[in-house]
């Protein structure tokens, strides 16, 4: 299994009150189901990625994608393609993960909000440093960026973190850990404990490219403990990687050993809940 220390949360549809607005209005007419439709594909995407079927989510976002194509509704489009590129790249499939924001990045006739491309553009930096395109990352991020300063922007923090790991895998630990010490200080504020969590990951990951392993525990421990109490075992198995590799360069061999085992059991959990949900959706 493929660990992407990079990964995000998934991006709320929030089209459940379209659906509960046409409940009471008598007749049914098409629209009135096209959205009923729009709004059960939503909700079974969403269930199927927190149980882990990633493949069943995909379908389902894919549907729901191409109901909202077929009802012009911008927002649900939006929504929907960037929660299937989000799916398809945890499935390693990144050229299908890229065309599923075309149809928000590349489509300049439809309406989209500024906060959805400013989340599309996000989304395809983050996709891009997930398969080592770094400047094809770094263009989408400014782009990104750029936008965040037009507008009553709340990516702030996932911006910074961006940049951050743009930095260290470029080389450049000292300015990624900089960055990304000013994104653990802004998701505090305002982002969350899901970013808190990403910033101080990659805070961990610059201190160790700095060659402090014993310097990025510290920061790799607190992110694993929001992980833990978020719930999102990718991130966690991403936390013990890092800390087993941490504590093996700073020298502590039974720390190394015990991460590294942890995150064996983890991931063993992730594959057995994801067979679980594939064997569910054949039933």
């Amino acid at each position: 299994m493929r660990v992407r220390a990079r990964g995000f949360s998934i991006l709320a549809a929030g089209l459940l009150a379209l659906a509960a607005g046409c409940a009471g209005a008598p007749p049914p007419n098409h629209n009135s189901l096209a959205q009923a439709r729009l709004s059960e594909a939503e909700t079974r995407a969403a269930a199927l990625a927190r149980s882990g079927d990633f493949p069943g989510a995909a379908r389902h976002y894919g549907e729901a994608l191409r109901i909202a194509t077929s009802l012009e509704n911008a927002d649900a489009i939006a929504a929907n393609a960037i929660n299937l590129s989000i799916v398809q790249q945890w499935l390693g499939r990144e050229a299908e993960a890229r065309a599923a924001l075309a149809a928000v990045l590349d489509d300049p006739r439809t309406p989209f909000s500024e906060r959805r491309k400013l989340q599309a553009e996000l989304r395809r930096a983050i996709l891009e440093l997930a398969t080592g395109n770094i400047g094809a990352a770094a263009v989408w991020a400014g782009q990104a960026e750029r936008r965040c300063a037009t507008t009553s922007c709340e990516y702030a923090a996932t911006l910074l973190n961006v940049r951050a790991q743009v930095e260290l895998d470029s080389g450049h630990a000292a300015e990624a850990a900089r960055l990304a010490q000013a994104a653990v200080e802004r998701s505090r504020g305002a982002a969350g404990r899901a970013e808190t969590a990403n910033a101080l990951r990659t805070l961990g990951r610059a201190r160790h490219a700095q060659g402090e392993p014993a310097a990025a525990l510290a920061p790799l421990k607190q992110a694993l403990e929001l992980d833990r109490e978020i719930g999102d075992p990718r991130k966690i198995l991403a936390d013990l990687a890092e800390l087993a590799r941490a504590a093996d360069a700073a020298g502590d061999a039974a720390a190394a050993k015990d991460y590294k085992e942890r995150g064996q059991a983890v991931s063993r959990a992730m594959n057995d809940a994801r067979g679980s949900g594939e064997a569910m959706l054949t039933r």
